[in-house]
């Protein structure tokens, strides 16, 4: 009789020993895991950034920004078309078919957000290549909200040809940066003034 108790511990802690294998959920299976930033290579990368102040919450600017990949809004020069194609929405991990307009240039690719910091940051880049990022940063202001979007695109060619690309269809490509936040300003913006005149009438 002892022999077999024996027996029997020696097995159960062979089993309390084995590592327990947990199965990913279905929900993060569909996804493909977001793409490190170090995955753009900065010697080949062109790079453009701007900033404007709004007049509204920071929550409001986030909010939208988040929507950005579901449906390409009316002040987005950069994400022409867009069309989620995973369960995932507005988080981590969410990711939609997307046509991007560099400078006149089209590209066709699968778009991953990569950061979700509500109300703080958002990020999304590209799964194809030639890789692309884009990101968004906001920050509390007395006055408003800053709201900082950077652009990343990485250049699959020669060095000349990299350097003819900054200094010509790239140019249009900060331009419509500088274009998009302004419109980005004038649609929330104006989301603020019908918020109050609506709570005008309705204290009237």
């Amino acid at each position: 009789m002892s022999r077999i108790r024996r027996k029997r511990k020696r097995e159960a802690n062979k089993q309390s020993k084995s590592p327990t294998i947990v199965p990913p959920s279905p929900g993060r299976a569909k996804s493909p895991p977001p793409l490190s930033v170090a995955e753009l290579r900065p010697e080949q990368t062109a790079f453009a950034s701007k900033e404007i102040i709004i007049a509204a919450p920071a929550g409001l600017c986030f909010d939208t920004l988040a929507k950005q990949l579901e449906r390409s809004p009316e002040w987005d020069l950069i994400v022409v078309n867009a069309r989620p194609v995973s369960d995932v929405r507005t988080r981590i991990g969410a990711t939609s078919q997307v046509t991007l307009d560099l400078g006149g240039r089209k590209i066709d690719s699968q778009a991953i957000i990569s950061r979700y910091r509500p109300n703080r940051s958002l990020s999304w880049v590209t799964t194809g290549k030639p890789r692309v990022r884009q990101d968004w940063s906001l920050k509390l202001k007395p006055y408003g909200t800053m709201v900082h979007v950077s652009l990343a695109h990485e250049l699959n060619s020669w060095a000349v040809g990299r350097l003819l690309y900054k200094l010509t269809r790239w140019k249009r490509v900060e331009q419509n940066l500088g274009k998009m936040l302004i419109g980005f300003k004038k649609a929330i913006e104006s989301i603020i003034r019908d918020q109050q005149r609506l709570a005008g009438g309705v204290k009237s």
